[in-house]
């Protein structure tokens, strides 16, 4: 699939970069709703919130199957399309469920400095012994975050 080149693309400097733009998507859809972001844990929504969720959530899968079809059709285009409809509703999504980015931030932090970690463990254990002599208490067959 060839990548049509961006005349729009963005300065480095500009604050263009993905978890700025989230969090401001975040801040406006947040205002908007009238959510002050605090935790809901533990209390049940109301029916009116639950069908504010079910929607959300339901535009979201809409919005990951179109998106997976013009990954099929290699359809550039209407891939970065549906990939920020798909971005969006999972953003107005978090909202209605009280999600903070930041926690999702800190959790993909999380699974990308342990698979580094595990990436590294595999590789001094290869390199460190013979291949006769090698323990192998896990083996890392992939690169995927866990």
């Amino acid at each position: 699939m060839s990548h049509p080149a961006r005349p729009d693309s963005a300065d480095p400097d500009s604050g263009l970069r993905a978890g700025v733009v989230m969090t401001r998507l975040y801040e406006r859809l947040r205002a908007r709703a009238g959510n002050d972001g605090a935790a809901r844990a533990g209390i049940v929504p109301d029916a009116r919130e639950l069908a504010h969720i079910r929607a959300a959530a339901r535009q979201f899968t809409i919005h990951a199957e179109q998106c997976l079809l013009a990954l099929m059709m290699e359809e550039h285009g209407e891939l970065v399309r549906h990939s920020a409809d798909v971005l969006s509703d999972l953003v107005r999504t978090w909202v209605a469920c009280g999600v903070e980015p930041e926690d999702v931030w800190i959790e993909l932090d999380r699974r990308t400095r342990m698979g580094n970690l595990l990436l590294a463990l595999n590789k001094a254990e290869r390199q460190g012994s013979a291949p006769v002599l090698r323990r192998r208490p896990w083996k890392i067959r992939t690169t995927k975050l866990p």
